[in-house]
């Protein structure tokens, strides 16, 4: 659980506080690159290329998203997730987390991925700040103003996983076969894997569509 805090933490330091929602972006579709963050050993991207784009719908109800990427391992398992920053950002208070999909790449390293988060859903449980309580993290409060990235991260390749691993690694942000810390991790049966890619919504006017790599 604790280095699915820091995943967080890092995530939150670039995502930034929304600024005020533009009524007239409700239900439009924004567009918006994914890009490559974290090379596979770990250790930051700087050039942070694209390899993909979002399309993200604001509604009073909720969010929905489909993500396209590209350049992806090949049979390679990855789960997509919500990572919402609303109102001051304050740690996990003001953060929505949640599972939002999962996809194995194909033949040629592409994945799609359709997400969806319904306005008072609860956030998934993660921060033990004593080792026995679990504090969830926020619910989906503010769907029309906060920022939402969405991120994904590897977990192995599908043919590496063993009985009844395959669907524990899709819905499960700490498991799988190869994920190398983005820090040091002192406890090697609760693998951490790096956020990989992600893409990052601001309230405001949309951005235009791109082209899939």
């Amino acid at each position: 659980m604790m280095r699915l805090i820091l995943a967080v933490v890092m995530t939150v330091a670039t995502a930034g506080v929304a600024a005020a929602a533009d009524k007239s972006t409700t239900g439009r579709v924004d567009f918006q690159p994914i890009v490559q963050e974290w090379n596979s050993d770990g250790t930051p991207n700087a050039d942070q290329p694209t390899v993909g784009w979002s399309l993200l719908r604001r509604t009073p109800d909720g969010l929905k998203a489909m993500a396209r990427v590209a350049g992806l391992e090949p049979g390679g398992v990855y789960t997509f997730w919500w990572v919402v920053v609303q109102r001051d950002g304050a740690f996990p208070s003001d953060i929505f987390l949640a599972y939002g999909a999962s996809a194995v790449a194909n033949d040629q390293g592409r994945a799609n991925a359709r997400m969806s988060a319904t306005l008072g859903q609860p956030g998934i449980e993660g921060f033990i700040p004593d080792g026995i309580n679990e504090i969830p993290f926020a619910s989906l409060d503010e769907p029309l103003t906060a920022t939402v990235r969405i991120e994904i991260a590897y977990h192995g390749q599908a043919d590496e996983a063993g009985d009844g691993e395959l669907a524990q690694w899709m819905s499960d942000f700490w498991t799988g076969s190869a994920c190398p810390p983005a820090t040091p991790n002192p406890n090697p049966n609760q693998p951490h894997c790096p956020i990989y890619y992600s893409s990052t919504h601001s309230a405001g006017v949309p951005g235009a569509p791109g082209v899939l790599p």
